[in-house]
């Protein structure tokens, strides 16, 4: 059975700031295939969540897994619920310090 996914305020609120970024810096062609990149990857990881890279060993369950060359998606999978929590879109432009999940 499919993972349910979840968008918490700061995956949502990451999103649309890539999205923002991409609207200045790429055409819509190039944004059309960024969001579809997105709902595939979001279709895959419902069926298959265990498929990201583990952050850490302390959070098993927090994992990353690339959405595009320069976007990072975190998210949480919680296995009992049959769950994703979507984390944060991380472009991987930033310092990676700042990105303080688990």
């Amino acid at each position: 059975m499919d993972c349910k996914i979840n968008w918490t305020n700061q995956a949502w609120r990451t999103y649309q700031i890539n999205i923002d970024y991409l609207q200045k810096a790429w055409t819509s062609k190039e944004i059309s295939s960024f969001v579809l990149l997105v709902d595939r990857k979001l279709a895959y990881l419902s069926k298959y969540p265990r498929t990201g890279h583990q952050r850490n060993k302390n959070h098993p369950n927090i994992r990353f897994t690339i959405v595009h060359k320069r976007i990072l998606l975190v998210y949480k999978h919680k296995p009992l619920k049959n769950e994703i929590d979507l984390l944060i879109f991380w472009n991987t432009n930033q310092n990676p310090r700042k990105l303080k999940i688990g």
